[in-house]
């Protein structure tokens, strides 16, 4: 059975998501009240709402009939159609489908036709590779003939088609790393002859090439960390066996495509890390130069354009800048990241690329340790972020970007021991998991205030857990989630929640303790989509209306 896990730990955490709008800071001390705890623990029904706005759960396809299931790789949103990537739990052969719902007049039970656009896939890596652009869907499938190449659909059969054969032969060139910038895919890929290089494509044969052989002969450049800068071109770290990896640049030509700057001039290379564009053609990214350490540097493409932003730490040792993709984010045009000056230890700072604008946000933690920030998200202007300030433990914090807006939000699990919160934004708020003495780990919500900081529900009463250590990833839907949780009744389920404890609401799909263990989630039209086990049909599609959710316009 295939799960999706993304959650990260740093010094043994599980650290938060989030996102919300702004608010003034509060002065007050974070407390956390227990809440009354229900008498009748989960609800088992969808919200009770005249019509047909909201239902539970129903079967959406049976893709392999029988009691075996179906292994989803991914469902995909095309244009507003389901396409689902499925696998064999036998013969390990993988399909690609389409789901057509049937319309009707009233509130009948929706059903949906499957129809099949390619089978005798194998290996299928569409959780690496795959793009969606123009009501095309490219991705990177193995048909037992050509390998791993460049494939792409228009959700029809006879759309379902290779584009190129790029390394002919059964090997396969094992398409990676797909971009987008506006009608042009960039992608690397192995043709057999140059390793691994910068390719494009416009979804044809002839308009599938190497960009450029980077690395000449059979090394590989391995390109990597592809960003927007300006309209059409893109930024991203490459190795020509020259200069070691640098900043390169690409307009999809090979005369446009040429090495940046020599940071770290000769073979050894910067390599430059993470970057992103905070604003039109300026990218901020860590690179090492030899001289300064690992600090902040910025690129608008050019040679003139690059250079050290900020020496944060002075001398050759660096601020050691925590600048990987879960550790940043860009809020209102500005890097917001972790690094040490060798003062305050690992604290949160911001930058607009340049140096007046780049500065230390709050010392969280007094002193050499530091506060560690991580998983950094944005949401109107504000930042959140978990961190551990010495005293309350690892705990959810947000910022506006001033020592006077930077506060913790609830000390989740009173004292020292961290509540190792962890979590995904949804509209205006952010879920996460988080662990409480008397709860156990459970599903918490916060609007960016204190006072709007607490539990969801106690969805496994009592100080047991509702969520393992590693759950799957929840889903947020405008400002609600659909997630699965453990209860001892049921088992592992389909939840979903508005927020609110009279909002969250759970269905039954495999009756009894065995519990359906849904997974795969993703919002299709007006539907969300998952995969889960009655007990009946093995693991197949399952559907939820987005009625159920709120504020469900776009996510």
């Amino acid at each position: 059975m295939s799960r999706c896990h993304s959650w990260l730990r740093l010094a043994g955490a599980c650290l938060l998501f989030a996102a919300c709008g702004p608010v003034a800071p509060e002065e007050e001390a974070p407390q956390v009240e227990a809440p009354v705890v229900p008498e009748e623990g989960v609800l088992e029904a969808a919200h009770a709402r005249p019509g047909c706005a909201c239902r539970p759960p129903v079967l959406a396809a049976e893709l392999t009939p029988g009691a075996a299931g179906t292994n989803v790789r991914a469902i995909f949103d095309l244009d507003g159609t389901p396409l689902v990537a499925a696998e064999d739990v036998i013969t390990g052969e993988s399909t690609l489908w389409k789901l057509v719902e049937r319309r009707d007049e009233g509130c009948e039970e929706p059903t949906w036709d499957a129809v099949l656009l390619r089978r005798g896939f194998f290996n299928l890596p569409l959780d690496v590779a795959f793009a969606i652009t123009d009501r095309t869907l490219y991705f990177a499938a193995d048909d037992g003939e050509h390998g791993a190449e460049l494939w792409k659909t228009d959700g029809t059969p006879e759309g379902t088609v290779l584009v190129e054969d790029i390394f002919p032969g059964p090997a396969g060139s094992q398409p990676l790393n797909f971009f987008l910038v506006g009608r042009t895919l960039f992608f690397t890929a192995d043709d057999g002859e140059h390793g691994r290089e910068l390719w494009k494509s416009d979804g044809t044969m002839r308009g599938t090439r190497l960009v450029e052989d980077i690395a000449p002969g059979a090394a590989s450049s391995e390109p990597l960390g592809m960003v927007r800068v300006g309209n059409q071109s893109i930024l991203f770290t490459a190795e020509d066996g020259v200069h070691g990896r640098e900043p390169w640049k690409s307009d999809g030509t090979r005369g446009g495509t040429r090495l940046v700057e020599d940071i770290f001039p000769g073979p050894t290379g910067s390599n430059p890390d993470s970057l992103r564009e905070i604003k039109s053609h300026v990218v901020l990214f860590a690179a090492d130069d030899g001289v300064h350490g690992r600090e902040l540097w910025r690129s608008d493409g050019t040679r003139g354009g690059t250079r050290l932003v900020e020496d944060i730490r002075p001398g050759p040792e660096g601020s050691d800048l925590l600048v990987n993709s879960i550790l940043i984010a860009v809020v209102d045009r500005k890097l917001y990241f972790s690094a040490d000056d060798g003062e305050h230890g690992h604290e949160l700072w911001k930058s607009d690329g340049t140096p007046g604008g780049t500065r230390l946000v709050e010392d969280i933690r007094p002193g050499p340790e530091g506060s560690l920030p991580a998983l950094l998200k944005p949401l109107d202007g504000q930042l959140f972020f978990t961190a551990d300030d010495g005293t309350h433990g690892r705990e959810p914090w947000r910022s506006e970007g001033t020592s006077g807006s930077t506060l913790l939000l609830a000390d989740v699990f009173p004292g020292p021991i961290s509540s190792l919160p962890s979590g995904f934004s949804a509209r205006g708020k952010v879920y996460f998991y988080a662990f409480h003495p008397d709860f156990g780990h459970e599903l918490w919500v916060t609007d960016g205030t204190r006072r709007g900081t607490h539990l969801v529900k106690d969805i496994r009463p009592g100080p047991a857990n509702a969520f393992a250590g590693d759950p799957n990833d929840p889903f947020p839907v405008g400002g609600g989630l659909i997630l699965s949780a453990f209860e001892d009744e049921h088992g592992v389920e389909v939840w979903w929640t508005d927020g609110t404890e009279e909002g969250t609401k759970m269905a039954d799909i495999f009756p009894g303790t065995a519990g359906s263990d849904p997974i795969n989630f993703s919002r299709v039209g007006a539907w969300v989509f998952f995969t889960a086990d009655d007990g009946v049909h093995g693991r197949e599609v399952w559907a939820l209306p987005l009625a159920c959710f709120p504020k469900t316009g776009e996510r």
